[in-house]
């Protein structure tokens, strides 16, 4: 039994005192142990999992004959090709086992392993460690010792298989006997191939138990010129002799070490009584007081050591004896896990007889796990880290429009196409049916711009018609200013249709009202500019235009401009009616309510073709701006028209760009934009000269051209 053995029994012994005595720790419960010992025998280690079933010195496999209490946990520090032995029997019977000592990979699968944990790391970072140290040291060029059994079969190959791909070579691998068959043809062959490698650095694989008996059979360490790296968790005491060796040349990976200064406190006032009863614990403890250690206060006298070289080796160095800290987590383990399941069981249980509860049939999974990732909770998905095991993963949001309801899972769910993701993305939600009100901000700001244009272009009406015999509401066709005004207000109240529910009548009105109040608008500018040049080709000798003035002519232009986009929206209505769509796509959690494509392409040949009357409009009006008659709106008109052009300009690509209710607001500015161009650019100056300047209007000021 080797010195750390003691020491984690003493602290399995210290830690159970220690619960015991802590009321906030499973009051009322008492904690009790037994202890086995496997003697690095499988066929033994089988026969003590059996003993502690049957709880007997006989074995009775499914019969339990325990007078003492219920069996609440197993903690072991065996091996790793024991420890899966042990799981495997456990699992049938389902006993919660606890390892500080295995750290074998294979058994962190729960689903081969459901009731094993373990208070210490995984091997799989003992493996990075052994390649971080080669590469640090540059060593290149090694040589690898492992036991015969199947978990140092598959570490092996493991870290063979990284040694390589970081550069490394390897010299020999020997696979030695076990424990018990060091015959001395094997260790004759074990010497020779170690003394004839060229490699100066060899692995040592396997517990601590094997290299205590590797080295003590085949003095692999007194081999001269080799450095040897262990990967067993031990001290460096191997051995209580004088003229030991083990330490020269040797690297060895242990686990951080915690001291507790109440163990230590145990340890020199622990009664021996309270050991079981065999020359094992007597002499261990002669040791500990015999000539050995000068801080026992209870025992024989102890007058101190001879030699540093004692105090190595003896067990006053307590600084080596780490590995018992984890047993002691260990017990803490088992008994935090035990007093959450406690708390759990009714008032009324808690009063029965406690040697009744059934400790092992609760909650077993509360017990302390080892786990590379945390549980991705809903609402986010595992995204496998590049080059790790499926284990290891980040936790990512789901994308935008999925969702998951479960932990752990690898891919979100899609939510249907009417309904949106909650804010945490844990469900699916029925999306907002939404379109431009009166109650969105947008809405209410168009509403009061359109009723604003509205009242003004009203009053520029009136005033036209109180002073409808002044010269210059007479000047150049007082009929034409009139029903310009008129389809501009028109045009303004056509706005408020936009502004609603999208029916299949209110998508049809939004664009015949706008397409044909905007052709009379634009036709009678151009039967305004038309008059003006053929009133001035008139008084020219030679030209026969004199039949073409005439009251009756501008109203032809406007009827005819008007009549053709009337026929447009007409053909539209008959030939592809509109309807409304469910614009599921253009927002986030909203469906858009608006008028079908078939719609924006009637809006689009109804906007082509005022853009054809505003061009012919324009290019009149440009070179008719300087004939000399004083009646002439040609230079007001042109830059109506190129206000015109301005606005609708900048709304086709902000128009394409828009999503949802945008859209309907950019169309309604745009509107907005050119009736207001209009009515500012032709209406304004002779508003203020009937309402500012009445002075000027006077015919003898008209006929002067001093408007």
């Amino acid at each position: 039994m080797l010195l750390e053995d003691f020491y984690n029994f003493l602290n399995l012994v210290f830690a159970v005192d220690e619960i015991n005595r802590n009321p906030n720790i499973l009051a009322n419960v008492t904690l009790g142990y037994n202890v086995y010992d496997s003697y690095v025998d499988l066929f033994r280690t089988v026969q003590g999992a059996v003993r502690i079933y049957s709880g007997n010195t006989k074995q009775y496999p499914n019969y339990n004959c325990d007078k003492y209490g219920v069996l609440a946990a197993v903690i072991e520090g065996m091996a790793s090709s024991f420890s899966i032995q042990y799981a495997n029997i456990f699992g049938i019977y389902k006993y919660p086992q606890i390892s500080f000592m295995s750290q074998e990979p294979l058994q962190s699968n729960k689903a081969n392993f459901p009731f094993f944990y373990r208070t210490v790391p995984s091997e799989k970072t003992l493996y990075s460690a052994v390649i971080a140290l080669l590469k640090h040291f540059g060593w290149m060029w090694v040589g690898i010792i492992y036991p015969d059994n199947d978990s140092s079969i598959n570490a092996i190959k493991i870290i063979k298989n990284m040694i390589m791909e970081n550069g490394g070579c390897i010299e020999f691998i020997k696979l030695v006997p076990s424990i018990n068959d060091f015959s001395p043809e094997r260790i004759k062959d074990i010497e020779q191939t170690i003394e004839k490698s060229t490699a100066n650095v060899i692995l040592v694989y396997g517990s601590k138990n094997y290299v205590y008996y590797l080295e003590l059979n085949v003095h692999v360490t007194s081999i001269p010129g080799k450095v040897w790296i262990h990967t067993a968790e031990s001290s460096f005491r191997m051995f209580n002799l004088e003229n030991d060796t083990s330490v020269n040349g040797s690297l060895r990976f242990i686990m951080q070490k915690n001291e507790n200064p109440e163990f230590i406190k145990f340890i020199k006032e622990v009664n021996p009584s309270r050991f079981p009863p065999g020359k094992t614990f007597t002499t261990w403890w002669d040791e500990l007081c015999e000539n050995r250690c000068p801080f026992n206060q209870r025992r024989r006298n102890c007058t101190g050591v001879e030699s540093g070289r004692q105090i190595m080796y003896s067990h006053c160095n307590l600084r080596f004896t780490g590995m018992s800290y984890i047993v002691y987590n260990s017990v803490y383990a088992v008994a935090y896990a035990l007093h959450e399941m406690y708390q759990e069981i009714p008032l009324s249980e808690r009063l029965l007889d406690k040697n009744k509860l059934k400790f092992q049939d609760l909650k077993g999974w509360k017990l302390p796990q080892s786990v590379c990732s945390d549980i991705c909770q809903p609402g986010n998905r595992k995204s496998i880290r590049e080059g790790q095991p499926v284990c290891c993963y980040d936790c990512l949001p789901c994308p935008e429009g999925q969702m998951s309801n479960q932990t752990d899972v690898d891919v979100c769910t899609k939510c249907p196409e009417n309904e949106w993701p909650n804010e945490q993305k844990t469900k699916c939600i029925k999306k907002v049916v939404t379109f431009l009100s009166y109650e969105d901000p947008i809405g209410v700001v168009l509403t009061c711009i359109a009723i604003l244009f509205f009242a003004f272009s009203t009053v520029v009406l009136v005033v036209f018609i109180k002073n409808q015999n002044t010269p210059i509401v007479k000047a150049n066709n007082r009929d034409l200013s009139y029903i310009i005004l008129l389809s501009l207000i028109l045009s303004c109240l056509s706005c408020l249709i936009f502004i609603e529910r999208p029916e299949r009548v209110t998508c049809f009105l939004r664009q015949a009202i706008f397409g044909i109040t905007f052709a009379i608008s634009v036709s009678s500018l151009l039967a305004k500019t038309l008059i003006v040049v053929i009133a001035f080709n008139a008084t020219k000798p030679g030209k026969n235009l004199r039949k073409w003035v005439g009251a009756k002519m501008p109203k032809y232009i406007v009827f005819t401009c008007s009549t053709i986009q009337v026929f447009i929206c007409i053909m539209w209505l008959f030939v592809t009616p509109p309807s409304i769509y469910y614009n599921k796509q253009s927002e986030v959690a909203k469906i858009i309510v608006e008028c079908d494509k078939e719609s924006a392409i009637a809006f689009y040949i109804i906007l082509g073709y005022l853009c054809i009357l505003a061009s012919v409009c324009f290019i009149v009006a440009f070179f008719a701006r300087k004939l000399p008659d004083t009646f002439n709106d040609a230079k007001l008109i042109t830059f109506s028209m190129l206000i015109f052009f301005s606005v609708w300009a900048f709304f086709i690509p902000t128009y394409l760009s828009a999503k949802g209710t945008s859209t309907v607001a950019v169309e309604v500015f745009a509107i907005l934009a050119s009736s207001s161009g209009m009515l500012c650019s032709v209406f304004a100056p002779k508003c203020y000269i009937i309402l500012i300047k009445p002075q000027k209007n006077r015919k003898n000021f008209v006929l002067k051209g001093t408007m």
